[in-house]
């Protein structure tokens, strides 16, 4: 568990260290948030009548972020999962990222 970008911290130190499994639980998800209300994309982009109730930007941004890290974590040779560790009924931020490193070369 690690909130908003130490999870990106602990994901780096993983991969870099070369570590065959990675698992990670973020929470918080401020820094895409934070972006996309400073740049104003969210207020002129695509998804603009999408994500112009604040719940929803933070979902938005919460799914973003955590589609990056799965990305990243695939470009750099892990083999990726991301699911609810455990019910909605007991908190929304549940969400975990597994990452098994591929055999070969980093």
């Amino acid at each position: 568990h690690a909130c908003d970008t130490a999870t990106d911290d602990a994901i780096a130190a993983g991969v870099e260290a070369g570590a065959r499994v990675i698992i990670v639980a973020p929470c918080c998800h401020k820094q895409v948030r934070r972006e996309m209300e400073l740049s104003g994309a969210a207020a002129r982009g695509p998804l603009r009548d999408v994500v112009r109730h604040g719940v929803l930007m933070e979902r938005t941004a919460e799914m973003a972020t955590d589609s990056l890290r799965a990305l990243v974590l695939e470009h750099c040779g892990y083999k990726t999962a991301v699911f609810e560790f455990v019910s909605g009924d007991h908190t929304p931020k549940n969400v975990m990222i597994t990452a098994v490193r591929r055999r070969g070369p980093r």
